[in-house]
């Protein structure tokens, strides 16, 4: 019996002391739960003060002390994208390109970001592969390839372009010439502001018309015989610097195996109208954006009909594919010009020879929205790789934000803000391209362009909510509103409502555009009260 006693006391005691334990170990957990989230408070509090105080100092022209605090942000929160941007954008001021180099390569490691990655190909870096070394980053490569691969498409309206742009239609799309030189083999090289391309020009034994050799420039009428671009970024859509060999091959319509010469292996392919060479890696992948490339314009300078013809594509504003069995309608303002109807290919690409003259374009297509756009004819020019989007139908509940814009600025960013009935706070851009309410998505960036023009893409699927949609210029120019921004608004049961930058409005880099309140438009048109690129706004 006494031996029974002591079990059941040693039994009581085992238990108090596990207990006492089990107690101690919550108190320690619930400290450290607490000490995490404190820290991470305290992380993202110092991160934010950190980036404000260098934007303060940026706009008092100190560089030394901005330049400080980015990086104390980035020794902060160093898995953060936006520090390694910002940066970046203050050495390339400084014109100090191997520093912004290297702290984009950093900021690559260390959070995967593709806008960074975009922005070491805009500066004409390293590519991907550069970055890259040992057998196990090179498996890295291969998976990126095919990954990156899989939505490549032909940018079919910058192709239309330079089959059949002459000078001056490269000065009235692309800007002023900001440089001219004379190469060796006799080519007059020549880049424009709104281009990331140089063109090459020179006279020939039976036209020489194209050269005005006395000015050192091209003639109004001469057409380039060949480009070569900065970044493949321009002749791709979906590119996102790199494209495996299968790929390319699905993409040319015909196999093709790698070349070498002056020591660079290289692919081609023929068209037509083009030959394209794209530098590749020994196995005919593209592994850099900013690699070396030539498209030779087989039929440069060819004699032109004067009568007006226009050429483009109708695309898709959700997925950015061209819209194969479109009818577009040129309904004409004159009497005595007539109507005419043209239908699109399988690539959704249409032509048409116009008299002069402002015409009503209607654009139909099965299960999409009709669209109407108005384009005037001029004597004796021709329109080439004219776009157009069509929106699919909306299904019950939703509505569509689809941002347009010209040649410049070069990536016009969509941002769209604000709440559902139920508290879920809802932001949706090119960094988090979906909002989710458990399974169910709210919000989402259909289409994200980055080399001019758009579609830029938003649809909402919950109007349970009030939200806000602003345009931000990523590269910062302060060219928005000079150049041209268009956004279009579609929601159910109502007409599409174009919204173009108020002129009287100071639209920089930001422009908030409008508030969407449970299904219903207001506009607002205007600009920030500060056009600061902030954790709030950018």
């Amino acid at each position: 019996m006494r031996e029974e006693k002591q079990y059941h006391a040693e039994k009581k005691n085992h238990t108090k002391i596990l207990l006492a334990v089990l107690a101690g170990l919550a108190i320690i957990l619930i400290a450290a739960a607490a000490f995490i989230f404190v820290s991470g408070k305290m992380k993202e509090k110092n991160y934010s003060e950190a980036v404000l105080s260098a934007e303060k100092y940026l706009a008092a022209n100190n560089y030394e002390d901005a330049v400080i605090q980015y990086k104390k942000a980035i020794s902060v929160n160093p898995k953060e994208e936006d520090a390694y941007l910002a940066l970046a954008d203050v050495y390339v001021e400084q014109e100090e390109i191997s520093k912004a180099k290297a702290i984009l390569r950093k900021g690559q490691r260390e959070t995967s970001s593709f806008k960074i990655k975009r922005k070491l190909e805009d500066l004409n870096g390293q590519s991907l592969v550069a970055v890259m070394n040992g057998d196990q980053e090179k498996e890295e490569l291969t998976v990126d390839l095919k990954t990156a691969s899989q939505n490549i498409a032909w940018n079919t309206s910058f192709l239309q372009k330079i089959i059949d742009y002459r000078f001056e239609d490269y000065k009235d799309q692309f800007g002023f010439v900001k440089s001219t030189k004379m190469d060796e083999d006799g080519y007059l090289e020549i880049e424009h502001n709104g281009l990331g391309a140089v063109c090459f020009y020179r006279n020939t034994e039976t036209n020489k018309e194209i050269v005005d050799v006395s000015r050192k420039a091209p003639t109004e009428k001469g057409m380039p015989e060949k480009i070569s671009l900065h970044s493949l970024g321009t002749l791709f859509r979906n590119f996102e610097g790199g494209a495996s060999l299968q790929r390319l091959q699905m993409l040319f319509g015909e196999k093709v195996t790698p070349k070498t010469e002056d020591g660079r292996y290289f692919v081609e392919t023929k068209t037509s109208d083009c030959i394209f060479r794209f530098e590749t890696d020994a196995n005919g992948n593209i592994v850099s954006a900013d690699g070396w490339n030539e498209i030779i314009l087989l039929n440069a300078n060819a004699q032109r009909d004067t009568t007006g013809h226009i050429s483009g594509v109708v695309i898709d504003a959700v997925s950015g594919d061209g819209v194969p069995q479109a009818v577009l309608t040129f309904q004409p303002t004159k009497k005595e010009n007539k109507e005419k109807a043209v239908k699109t290919d399988a690539q959704g690409v249409f032509s048409a020879d116009l008299e002069p003259d402002i015409y009503t374009i209607l654009i139909e297509a099965d299960n999409y929205i009709e669209e109407e756009y108005i384009f005037e004819i001029e004597e004796g020019r021709n329109y080439s790789g004219e776009q157009f989007s069509i929106s699919p139908k909306l299904k019950k509940g939703t509505a569509r934000i689809v941002l347009e814009w010209n040649a410049e600025p070069q990536d016009l960013d969509s941002y769209l803000m604000g709440s559902t009935d139920d508290g879920k706070e809802v932001s949706v851009n090119f960094r988090q391209k979906e909002a989710k309410s458990g399974g169910d998505v709210i919000a989402a960036l259909d289409l994200d362009d980055t080399d001019g023009y758009g579609p830029e893409t938003t649809t909402i699927y919950n109007l349970n909510g009030v939200y806000q949609f602003q345009v931000a210029d990523f590269r910062r120019t302060g060219t928005m509103k000079e150049n041209g921004a268009t956004v279009k608004v579609y929601l159910p049961g109502k007409e599409p409502v174009t919204i173009t930058i108020d002129p009287g409005a100071d639209v920089k880099d930001i422009w908030i555009v409008c508030e969407i309140d449970h299904g219903e438009l207001n506009v607002i048109n205007k600009a920030p009260q500060s056009d600061e690129f902030t954790n709030s706004n950018k």
